[in-house]
């Protein structure tokens, strides 16, 4: 993961960038973000996404195509670490202020 000192312009210095990569449909969008949560340290691959977010809600907000074009990030927790996911297709994690959780190195 790289460091993301800048994050749409605002000053997030706690927020690694886990992946940044565009997603065309909901299969894509998922695969992304399965994907960048298992490289994250101390998670237990055993749960499940959906006890921590409601995908339908995720995808109808994120896709190209949604038709509510005033959503342009979704957050939420994960193990330890609070989850930011842009429209533009950054995945971001950030320790939350419960937890403490460490990046990989």
């Amino acid at each position: 993961m790289s460091k993301a000192g800048d994050f749409r312009r605002g000053s997030l210095d706690s927020w690694s960038v886990i992946t940044r990569d565009t997603w065309e449909d909901e299969g894509e969008l998922l695969v992304r973000l399965s994907d960048a949560l298992g490289s994250l340290d101390e998670t237990d691959d055993d749960v499940s996404l959906y006890d921590h977010v409601e995908i339908e809600a995720v995808t109808r907000a994120l896709l190209p195509d949604a038709e509510s074009r005033a959503v342009s990030e979704i957050r939420f927790d994960y193990q330890g670490y609070e989850i930011r996911v842009t429209r533009d297709g950054v995945i971001a994690a950030s320790p939350s202020s419960a937890g403490s959780r460490q990046f990989p190195r």
